[in-house]
């Protein structure tokens, strides 16, 4: 049996039983994973306190309920709200199965159906923003991260930042050779992988040398004051190896060694970036469709963005399906970004 971790011990299913069935019964049966299982119990247990409040089942909500239910969520993107509304209507749909109910109300739902319980859209950063996040940052090795993310630079869990080495910058050509992790070993080194290229700017190009050179780095991005505490600095040494992004030097030798860095430095530097400079939801997904607004600005023709500019985006950014970009790649979207310029 697969249960959801939480840090909160009031959490529960309502219904339990049922919903718990659900999830055993879509493994038994090989449609979704163990992790999967997790994911969709984490969204079971969201609309728990709703059918607590209405003393029912979420599958004997009616459907202005249902809508209630997605508008709870208060997500901030479409394919989000998508995600979770599917996950919801599958449970619906194992009910009609089951002969708990006799029809599954989310089952009509079309992609864009979901854009209406979207609540206060995203608002994404320009190039020109980014360009003052980087300057406000002290050190190169978070700076790079925002910059390289923005570029397209991403991969299976950040992979393709982890995995970049000295030797796959092409200096002269403005080029990085970038390797997406499918498997890894124990200490993240690709055991099977696919490898891309693309090519940067030169401001991508100076961030990525200042990150090479930086031998230490700066706690709380400079802004530590440790220095009367003894035997405690304001910043930390970094791991000497042949990868751009290092960790600090720790007490785990193993992670001292030639290896990629792990995922969770990439994270909690990003998480130490949106504190330090007073970003709201800083995220690497968010940095990433920052940049694809971007790039969909410059290949705006006309006020108009057709189908292969989008294709070419998802291609930069390495998205397998470029209809998951739709949502947020509009005209409307790369306006309010970029307002067009008057004359």
């Amino acid at each position: 049996m697969v249960t959801a971790t939480t840090d909160d011990k009031n959490n529960h299913l309502f219904n339990e039983r049922d919903k718990q069935t659900f999830i055993d019964d879509l493994i038994q049966r090989g449609i979704i994973s163990d992790e999967t299982a997790r994911s969709y119990l984490r969204i079971l247990y969201v609309t728990s306190p709703l059918e607590e409040e209405k003393n029912k089942d979420l599958n004997k909500f009616t459907f202005s309920e249902l809508e209630e239910v997605l508008r709870s969520f208060q997500s901030k993107n479409r394919n989000t709200i998508e995600s979770y509304g599917r996950i919801i209507s599958a449970y619906l749909h194992w009910s009609v199965k089951k002969k708990l109910i006799k029809v599954n109300l989310l089952e009509s739902l079309k992609p864009n159906d979901f854009a209406k319980y979207v609540i206060n859209d995203e608002i994404y950063f320009t190039d020109k923003q980014l360009r003052r996040y980087e300057d406000a940052c002290e050190n190169y090795q978070d700076n790079v991260i925002i910059r390289l993310l923005f570029e397209g630079v991403g991969g299976k869990k950040l992979s393709e930042i982890r995995n970049l080495k000295k030797t796959d910058i092409d200096w002269d050509n403005k080029r990085l050779k970038l390797t997406n992790s499918l498997k890894a070993d124990e200490y993240e080194v690709p055991i099977k992988y696919t490898e891309r290229y693309i090519n940067v700017e030169q401001r991508t190009l100076d961030l990525l040398e200042g990150a090479i050179k930086q031998s230490t780095y700066a706690k709380k991005n400079g802004e530590a004051n440790l220095t009367e505490i003894e035997n405690i600095r304001p910043f930390t040494d970094l791991v000497d190896n042949d990868y751009v992004i290092r960790a600090s030097i720790t007490r785990n030798k193993n992670k001292e060694g030639n290896t990629p860095v792990d995922k969770y430095v990439i994270y909690r530097r990003i998480h130490s970036i949106s504190e330090s400079l007073g970003i709201n939801d800083l995220s690497a997904k968010y940095i990433q469709r920052s940049g694809m607004v971007h790039q969909a600005h410059d290949l705006l023709d006309n006020e108009q963005l057709v189908l292969d500019d989008i294709k070419i985006i998802a291609d930069r950014f390495n998205v397998k399906s470029h209809h998951n970009l739709k949502s947020f790649l509009t005209v409307e979207k790369v306006r309010a970004t970029y307002p067009k310029k008057e004359g």
